[in-house]
């Protein structure tokens, strides 16, 4: 039996019931003096307080009705005077909650309902995590690529020199080692009898064994070839008067107008010959007038006959077989004609040429002798087939290209040249350079990166500068000899061609400007090259007839520029020297010269 419960009262003093859990309560002896101390000292304070915060026993009606209930196992109180309100109360303050049992929680893990959830969460997150995973691939395969900029071909790099003034091959073989040091990439060399080589090989076996003697040098052959024209000897004319098979019409026949009040025949139509003469010639034989653009000698091939196209076909073939790393056409855009033989217009003021009558060849448009519909057709067929042909095939490594001297060139009218490797420009023959003129020219034709010579004289300045255009250099031999006797200088452009591999000219943007000089009226021409994360460098020609310094504030430029490379005429004239700091507003560009200069491109502009 359970030990009886002793003293189970309430703090008044009563009796509780048998079922209520309440604080134990044992009286406080009288003799405990400590208690009767702190009663006394109780009283007393009680004295002392105010009457704002008196201190009140609780009646014994109130105490009667407070009923103190405690669970025995957290807590008990121990009571001295039941009437004074004061007890002693014990925690166990080793209580704890200690959660769920092994047993619980085996209970729970076992339920159907919280496996499930346990499941249907591990494959909602699995789901989400490949979702999220997939999306992730889909971005980086879906995203736009920033692809490297493809790199320069060999002949878009350059430079590029033209021999093809030079006749022979022993003539351009004293200049291959020039060539070599120059580090040019490739020359031009002329064919003067294109259509020789389908019935002759000596044509061939002797470029083949110059070939060789250029290859140990390093440089690449680029033949120029005439398609227009076979001359009135060969044999295919002959045939063609005696109207003879499918040679008939190989040449440009026509009918004349009838007799001149004098007796004379009357040409075909008003065309005039690049040699200001007229363009037709009467064959009393055949009793019919042939074309000629070039002289009367040089009867036009007419190219509307396929079978002529296909002439030409084997000729490319024939040439690129032996080894060429390209082909240049010489007068290319005079291939077709307007086959109704209409009358030309004389050129418009804006055109036209002072003082020039209607027997020259500039008095007129040549709108029905240039540039006619099937033109670019015709080219895209002979490009590919060159490239067909060449050491890597289909890889658009031959040259294809064109030798022009008309303006405005081809690839700046409404034409499809994109068959061009590269693009090709009129040289630039004006012995009296503007900085204004040269600066518009370039402007329109740069886009294109086009073959761009700027002289066909010995103009070692103009080389320089031409090395930091957007553009394929092409240069003429004389302008890689060294000025003077000057050992440095007998590799001119040896130590600036090399900036053609840097990614700031391969790749980076441009600017051309007219540039003022300090007080002076002397106006310059500045080209700007820079990209980001590389060096800059700036190119200064001086045109004028004097010495000059330029102010080369420009966007990118900052404020401080470095001399890269100076020309003799430079050193002799300045103190500037490789390496050397100077101010953008003070750059001393003798009469002439070009300055090459080096930079750290201005952020702001950059961006």
């Amino acid at each position: 039996m359970s030990e009886p419960r002793k003293n189970h009262l309430s703090i008044d003093g009563g009796q509780v019931k048998e079922d209520d859990n309440v604080a134990t309560y044992k009286p406080i002896p009288e003799s405990d003096t400590d208690f009767r101390t702190v009663k006394s000292n109780l009283t007393k304070s009680k004295e002392k307080v105010s009457d704002e915060a008196e201190e009140k026993l609780l009646d014994k009606e109130a105490e009667a009705k407070i009923v103190t209930r405690v669970d025995m196992a957290d807590a008990k109180y121990v009571v001295g005077d039941h009437r004074n309100g004061d007890a002693k109360i014990e925690l166990d303050a080793n209580k704890r909650f200690s959660g769920l049992t092994k047993e619980e929680l085996l209970k729970y893990a076992d339920d159907p309902f919280w496996v499930r959830l346990r499941w249907f969460m591990f494959i909602l997150f699995w789901a989400l995590w490949l979702c999220m995973l997939a999306g992730a691939i889909a971005i980086i395969i879906r995203a736009p690529k920033c692809a490297p900029p493809k790199p320069k071909t060999w002949f878009e790099k350059g430079p590029l020199v033209d021999m093809t003034l030079t006749k022979t091959y022993a003539d351009i073989e004293e200049h291959l080692k020039l060539i070599q040091d120059s580090k040019v990439q490739g020359i031009f060399i002329d064919v003067p009898l294109t259509y020789e080589v389908l019935d002759q090989t000596e044509p061939i076996e002797q470029f083949k064994a110059f070939l060789v003697k250029a290859k140990q040098y390093g440089t690449k052959v680029i033949v120029d070839l005439t398609p227009n024209f076979v001359f009135n000897t060969s044999r295919w004319f002959e045939l063609s008067v005696n109207r003879t098979g499918e040679y008939t019409d190989y040449f440009i026949w026509a009918k004349g107008k009838g007799f001149s009040s004098n007796g004379s025949r009357q040409e075909p139509n008003n065309w005039v010959s690049t040699l200001d003469t007229p363009a037709w010639t009467y064959n009393e034989q055949r009793d019919e007038f042939y074309l000629h653009q070039f002289g009367s000698e040089k009867p036009d091939l007419d190219f509307h006959n396929s079978a002529v196209v296909e002439h030409f076909d084997k000729v490319l073939k024939i040439w690129m077989k032996a080894g060429a790393d390209g082909v240049r056409l010489r007068n290319a855009r005079h291939l077709l004609v307007n086959t109704s033989l209409l009358d030309e217009n004389m050129e418009s003021d804006a055109g036209s040429v002072k003082g020039a009558d209607h027997l020259q060849y500039k008095f007129w448009r040549h709108q029905h002798t240039t540039d006619q519909p099937g033109l670019d057709e015709l080219l895209a067929r002979w490009s590919k087939l060159v490239d067909d042909n060449g050491p890597t095939p289909g890889a658009g490594e031959t040259v294809f290209t064109l030798k022009e001297t008309m303006r405005p060139e081809l690839f700046l009218l409404a034409h499809n040249v994109t068959s061009l490797r590269p693009p090709s420009a009129a040289p630039f023959t004006d012995q009296a350079v503007n900085a204004s003129t040269l600066s518009a020219k370039l402007s329109d034709r740069l886009p294109h990166w086009p073959a761009l010579q700027l002289a066909t004289v010995e103009d070692a300045e103009l080389a320089e500068f031409a090395i930091l255009l957007p553009a394929v250099p092409v240069f003429d031999i004389e302008q890689l000899r060294p000025a003077g006797n000057d050992s440095e200088a007998t590799t001119l452009l040896k130590h600036l061609v090399p900036l053609r591999d840097d990614a700031t000219i391969e790749h980076g943007k441009y600017d051309i400007a007219v540039v003022p000089a300090v007080n002076s009226s002397v106006e310059m021409l500045a080209c700007a090259r820079w990209k980001s994360g590389h060096t800059g460098y700036l190119a200064v020609l001086n045109p004028s007839t004097e010495d000059a310094v330029a102010n080369l504030t420009l966007p990118t430029v900052p404020a401080s520029v470095t001399v890269h490379h100076v020309t003799q005429t430079v050193k002799m004239r300045t103190n500037y020297i490789n390496n050397m700091a100077l101010p953008r507003d003070g750059v001393l560009v003798p009469q002439g010269a070009t300055v090459v200069l080096s930079y750290v491109p201005a952020m702001a502009a950059e961006n």
